[in-house]
């Protein structure tokens, strides 16, 4: 359906209001029902943030009782010659399909250029972190471009679980502060190939030890013979599902099962502190790292992904 024949007679555009907050959470439960569970977003936060701002970085589809689609701006910091913008809104799945979709990205395009004035570029930004095809389908159309997209891969706890094929030239380390060093090292070395730079040990450290869902208890590095730090997990979790936040192997061990055993190690942990799945994100490029998760029993349950578009 063409955007302009998206408005109906009993739904009516508007900016949000402080009241909408239940009928948000009804449509952010909606969506995650039928698109897949998780817990990066949050829409109501989100959406009620742009409108304390300004209430017109925000609209949406309102019906008597349901919001059928909203949207809203988050301007983030800039430089004097590039305004960033990120456009942010969902569609209820009983309305898809309708032109609400088409309709709300071209209001929300419109509102950022507006705002962020037309004297300098504008790089609108759209994250969604449960992909669905007709979305791709409308980013792509209206000219954004895909940065980058991740699988969210989840493991049943309750499936059993395949041997711990870690080999015995290995020890296992937990996290600490004095043994967080091990696990910075080991993540340098494990991705050195594929990352263009580095945090400073301090900051990657301290962005994990700020964090209220980090469970260092759970967290391992495999230390080979000559005490060198050869693999690490650093686990957490993400609402009631354990996750695997980060984890990696140099690349001269890639393929040779300590990742593997190490992962084995962190799953039963994960499964003794009572969690039923445990959760992770892989870049859908990584085709290797999918098929290995997948030899221990995840499964993709959604893809997350990044849109860019730059207007000049």
């Amino acid at each position: 359906m063409k955007s302009e024949n998206a408005g109906q007679a009993w739904m009516t555009w508007r900016g949000l209001q402080p009241a909408d907050q239940p009928l948000l959470q009804d449509l952010d439960r909606a969506c995650k029902e039928t698109d897949g569970e998780e817990w990066v977003s949050n829409l109501v936060e989100d959406a009620l943030a742009a409108m304390r701002v300004d209430v017109d970085n925000t609209f949406c589809a309102a019906g008597e009782d349901t919001l059928m689609a909203v949207g809203w701006i988050e301007m983030l910091p800039s430089t004097e010659n590039e305004q960033r913008v990120v456009l942010g809104g969902r569609v209820h799945p009983n309305y898809r399909r309708r032109g609400l979709g088409t309709l709300l990205l071209e209001w929300l395009e419109n509102r950022a250029n507006l705002v962020s004035g037309y004297h300098r570029m504008r790089r609108l930004i759209i994250r969604n972190e449960a992909l669905t095809a007709d979305a791709h389908a409308i980013y792509v159309q209206s000219g954004f471009t895909p940065i980058f997209a991740e699988n969210m891969m989840v493991c049943s706890l309750e499936n059993p679980l395949p041997a711990d094929r870690l080999p015995e030239t290995y020890r296992l380390v937990n996290w600490t502060t004095e043994t967080a060093p091990l696990f910075y090292r080991a993540y340098c070395d494990a991705f050195y190939d594929r990352a263009a730079s580095f945090d400073p040990l301090e900051k990657w450290v301290g962005e994990y030890e700020k964090d209220n869902d980090f469970l260092p208890r759970l967290s391992w590095v495999a230390v080979n013979g000559e005490e060198r730090p050869v693999a690490f997990v650093t686990a957490g979790k993400m609402g009631k599902m354990a996750w695997i936040s980060q984890t990696g192997v140099i690349p001269q061990l890639r393929g040779q099962g300590v990742a593997f055993g190490l992962l084995v190690h962190t799953l039963r942990n994960f499964k003794q502190e009572g969690f039923q799945e445990v959760g992770l994100h892989v870049n859908v490029n990584n085709p290797a790292a999918i098929r290995r998760f997948y030899e221990l029993g995840f499964r993709r349950r959604l893809t997350r992904a990044r849109y860019e578009k730059t207007v000049l």
